[in-house]
């Protein structure tokens, strides 16, 4: 019963296409790329890589004081972000404005643009220079409230160590064939050493319609979202750094996994969420050695 369900499942995809190649970020239009960072040391071997999803944070005084009060991602060395934002008649992105703040570099590409005229994207900051800056759509989902899904890519140079690293942000409303299926082109056609981090939207459900959320259905397919993909990205040999039943939505009773790093050939030195309030996510956080390869 479970595998012929998963199977029906399967059969409804709503994949339309294959998105697109990883596009030299330059070249496109919707991208916006900092200057040199300002190095406050010389590099090492570890290197702290933060992710967040900032919704909810809509006023860049406020994200930069909550990095600021956080512990652990204060100190990251890169940061993913997914729904950071360009408000109407501002010239330059959230991004930019915390990555100047912070003395970091940035890329920065536009995703979709809501009602309100806020252009949503996904973003890498970073305090080592970026290199081979790379965007790519990925397969959309075609339903009712669906938006256009990026992620964004680029080369962390330290000192003689490189590693690509990714911030992605999937569509909510799917189910987990889909979400696989909407993830696969972006870290399969990555390095072999390579970071994948964001906001995966791996809710314990599957949705009715695109809009109902079958809060039941972990009990009746005997599948979980988060651990699911977990084991996808293990058999892309990406290892996972948050457990999939640790939760990093803030709302009270709705506790999931929706947040998470990996690493592919990069060791995992240590790993957790930092409680910062502002966003209706927990940001993430990890150390990797970029010296060794695995």
């Amino acid at each position: 019963m479970k595998c012929a369900l998963l199977l029906a499942l399967a059969a409804c995809s709503q994949i339309t296409d294959d998105g697109t190649p990883w596009e030299d970020a330059s070249m496109g239009a919707g991208t916006e790329l900092g200057p040199p960072p300002t190095l406050r040391a010389a590099p090492g071997c570890t290197l702290r890589v933060a992710s967040w999803n900032l919704h909810l944070l809509d006023n860049p005084a406020n994200v930069l004081e909550h990095f600021r009060a956080s512990t652990m991602i204060a100190n990251a060395d890169i940061i993913l972000l997914q729904e950071t934002a360009q408000y109407p008649g501002e010239a330059q992105t959230r991004t930019a404005t915390l990555g100047t703040d912070l003395a970091m570099t940035w890329a920065h590409t536009a995703s979709h643009e809501l009602r309100s005229g806020v252009i949503q994207g996904n973003a890498i900051l970073s305090r080592y220079p970026l290199e081979n800056i790379a965007v790519k759509r990925l397969p959309h989902v075609d339903q009712l409230l669906s938006q256009d899904r990026f992620a964004i890519a680029a080369d962390v140079v330290v000192g003689d160590h490189r590693v690509r690293v990714a911030s992605i942000h999937l569509d909510v409303r799917i189910q987990i064939t889909d979400r696989i299926r909407q993830l696969d082109p972006a870290v399969t056609q990555l390095d072999e050493r390579a970071i994948v981090g964001g906001d995966f939207n791996t809710a314990p459900w599957q949705w009715l319609e695109s809009l109902v959320p079958l809060t039941s259905t972990e009990a009746i397919v005997g599948m979980e979202q988060a651990a699911v993909l977990d084991d996808y990205m293990a058999s892309r040999r990406y290892v996972g750094s948050i457990p999939a039943d640790t939760n990093t939505f803030t709302l009270p009773g709705f506790g999931m996994r929706l947040d998470n790093l990996y690493a592919r050939a990069v060791p995992i030195l240590a790993a957790d969420i930092e409680y910062v309030e502002g966003s209706d996510h927990w940001p993430i956080w990890f150390d990797i050695d970029v010296c060794e390869e695995l």
